[in-house]
């Protein structure tokens, strides 16, 4: 009686561990895709919502941006292959070039 008692029990048991574990693990898909097509619709929503506090202008003619790290800034290459590199962004004028590189006619 006992032996048929004890395997009820860990029956039982086994089966309430696996519906939680299954819960847990949908729980857990669900807030995953929630928050990643929450944030998809969310980035455009407060992108136009949200204004900057701050607002650098760089000129067209000095072309593309080209990339930037902490070591060198910011970089723009215009048409003639002169590339400008800015460090600081003032708000609300245009950036002062820190770096220049001209292409040479050798």
């Amino acid at each position: 009686m006992r032996g048929i008692f004890m395997r009820q029990l860990l029956v039982r048991s086994t089966v309430a561990g696996l519906v939680v574990l299954i819960l847990f693990l949908g729980s857990a898909l669900l807030r995953r895709s929630v928050a990643a097509r929450g944030d998809a619709l969310g980035a455009t929503a407060s992108a136009e919502e949200q204004s900057a506090q701050c607002v650098a202008t760089v000129p067209k003619a000095w072309g593309p941006y080209r990339g930037g790290s902490a070591q060198s800034g910011l970089s723009f290459e215009d048409a003639n292959g002169t590339l400008r590199f800015i460090t600081n962004l003032p708000c609300g004028s245009v950036p002062t070039v820190a770096l220049e590189i001209r292409r040479s006619g050798n």
